[in-house]
């Protein structure tokens, strides 16, 4: 589709190529950073980032880590939005992976790739790739400008729609030819606050985001409804989703909390919108991601009000569960949320943040404002969290992960980003890790992507320049990104990666234990190393790896040096990898038959 629009040349024009417009676009709009690996198909678009200036282009060692920096970027930086660009055909189909990991958690990002000639489009010629139609089901939007007057209009249409709630990610594919050509373009149009025609808009946006320009807002009826349920329960919970954070509204959540004294469970997206130290936070519900108090809470509660969340599957576990137990109030910004999963009694698809605003005015208004540390079911819970804690404080060798989880934590500070890879080691941290500060625990929560964190992590680290990030991880994660441990020695990115090295694919190999006798197969990844200068059956020596990238690398055997190691890690201001050799037989709790209610407790 060829995207026009009517209106007269003016004598005020410039002339310049397409790309920099495109650039020059972005520019204004506050984009930074680019993550990349050129081509010769998107060549235009790069020399015009160098010769702008204001966008850095980092330049990656496989593409999927441009797209998965990109994604750490943008959920670091809230709001703003992440920039990834590589060359036509192989380059753009490795994004395909991290596109899709930020559609299904709504993590605005661009992605610009390269593309042939528009007259060689369709003709298979050399890295010529039908990108469009491949990653359209996972992006929101997808435009291949065929005329270079079209290149300035898609970069704003991005722009609106990756930002536009719900967000995502959005990819210009770029002809080479149109990048190349020169048009004469108003100066008003390369400016951010430019207006696209409204009904461009409403082909891409929801009518409410073109009209009014602000998301959509509860009514009354329903905040005194939700507020009617809340005091008629006795045992309420609120259950936090990711959506709490991307709309920014931690300090409503928790002043709701505390003014209802209602304990707030998390989704795993939202784990750290309440801070873990706090007295009416219970951690993690779900089959796998989960604590113990916050599975019993949730089972006993009589009212759950769930807030930016989705009910998924390992979040909840069978619906039916709570379906004659508990009332539920679901507040969700997309409509095709509420009811989807979970049988709801008052469904709000509206801005969280007015909702939560608008709970705690009517609350006041009626007078409740509990002192939550003196009620009784607020004080039995600081009793049940102590003595439902998992044990972390093992002493064996090889080193238990509980043990390493929970010593990384006393090793960095309060504020520190953590991104994980998928696995039981993700498992583990959401389960043991404590998170105190919003938006710091980074997860690819829908698409579960290994070989995501390394590049995540060193996106918020750009995204937020001193302060640290680290990549907690397994030893089979670790294996598909740790060649971009490169582009974080080249650029100074001092991220730490924390390798949980069991020489296993643990989580697949629990599941063959649990569900197929020990029947292992293409789970154990260990191996005989004779170049390894101890250690010489746990497979590759990654820290003699990241040393010989130029990173700091240590291998840490007792558990008494694990918190040294971390300080370290933290003080050298530099790229360092810290592996802790773990025991391989180490279970992890999770639930064997997909309920919260059969959670098995292992060590």
């Amino acid at each position: 589709m060829t995207l026009e629009l009517e209106r007269p040349v003016k004598a005020t024009t410039v002339k310049m190529k397409a790309a920099a417009a495109l650039v020059r676009i972005f520019e204004n709009a506050g984009c930074e950073a680019i993550f990349s690996i050129p081509g010769r198909a998107i060549l235009p678009v790069f020399d015009a980032i160098r010769d702008g200036g204001k966008i850095k282009s980092f330049v990656v060692r496989h593409e999927q880590t441009a797209a998965f920096a990109a994604e750490g970027y943008s959920r670091a930086k809230g709001p703003g939005v992440g920039l990834c660009g590589v060359t036509s055909g192989p380059a753009s189909t490795n994004l395909v992976t991290g596109l899709y990991g930020a559609w299904f958690d709504s993590i605005p990002m661009i992605a610009l790739t390269g593309q042939v000639a528009t007259h060689m489009i369709g003709t298979h010629a050399f890295q010529e790739a039908p990108t469009p139609e491949i990653v359209r089901p996972v992006t929101k939007a997808v435009f291949q400008p065929r005329t270079p007057e079209e290149m300035p209009i898609v970069a704003h249409l991005a722009l609106k729609i990756a930002l536009t709630p719900p967000m995502g990610p959005v990819l210009l594919d770029l002809p080479l030819n149109v990048q190349d050509a020169e048009i004469e373009i108003d100066p008003a149009m390369l400016e951010m606050d430019y207006e696209l025609p409204k009904e461009l808009l409403l082909q891409y946006l929801p009518e409410w985001a073109v009209e009014k320009r602000i998301i959509p807002q509860p009514s009354d009826m329903q905040i005194k409804q939700a507020v009617d349920m809340l005091m008629a329960s006795e045992r309420p919970i609120i259950v936090a989703g990711g959506g709490v954070i991307l709309a920014e509204c931690w300090q409503e959540l928790r002043e709701l909390a505390e003014l209802g004294a209602i304990p707030v469970a998390t989704a795993y997206m939202g784990k750290g919108s309440m801070p873990e130290d706090h007295p009416l936070a219970v951690g993690n519900c779900g089959t796998m991601i989960n604590t113990p108090i916050a599975n019993k809470t949730l089972l006993g509660a009589d009212l759950i009000m769930g807030l930016g969340n989705r009910w998924g599957d390992r979040h909840i576990g069978k619906a039916e569960l709570y379906a004659h137990s508990a009332k539920v109030i679901h507040v969700n910004l997309n409509p095709k949320e509420i009811g989807k999963a979970m049988p709801t009694d008052l469904g709000v698809a509206a801005d969280l943040k007015s909702f939560l605003r608008g709970l705690i005015a009517e609350l006041k208004g009626r007078g409740v404002d509990k002192d939550f540390m003196n009620e009784p079911r607020i004080q039995q819970l600081q009793l049940d969290k102590k003595a439902m804690a998992r044990k972390t404080d093992f002493d064996q060798i090889p080193v238990k992960p509980q043990r390493a989880i929970a010593d990384l934590r006393k090793g960095l500070p309060r504020d520190a980003f953590v991104t994980h890879d998928c696995g039981i080691s993700q498992i583990w941290s959401g389960q043991l890790f404590e998170i105190y500060e919003p938006g710091t625990y980074m997860v690819t929560g829908g698409a579960g992507t290994m070989g995501w964190g390394l590049g995540a992590a060193m996106g918020a680290m750009v995204a937020k320049p001193g302060r640290l990030a680290c990549n907690l991880v397994g030893d089979g994660s670790i294996q598909m990104s740790l060649m971009d441990l490169a582009t974080a020695v080249q650029h100074n990115i001092p991220v730490i990666i924390f390798v949980l090295n069991n020489g296993i694919l643990g989580l697949i190999h629990q599941q063959q234990n649990w569900y197929f006798s020990e029947r292992y197969i293409s789970t154990e990844i260990a191996y005989t190393n004779t170049e390894a200068q101890a250690f010489q059956q746990r497979g590759p020596d990654f820290a003699a790896i990241a040393r010989a990238m130029g990173a700091r690398g240590e291998t840490i055997e007792k558990p008494e040096d694990i918190v040294g190691a971390v300080r370290r890690a933290v003080e050298s201001g530099r790229p360092t990898l810290v592996e802790v050799l773990c025991d391989p037989e180490a279970l992890c709790s999770m639930a064997k038959d997909g309920t919260v209610t059969g959670v098995i407790e292992a060590e």
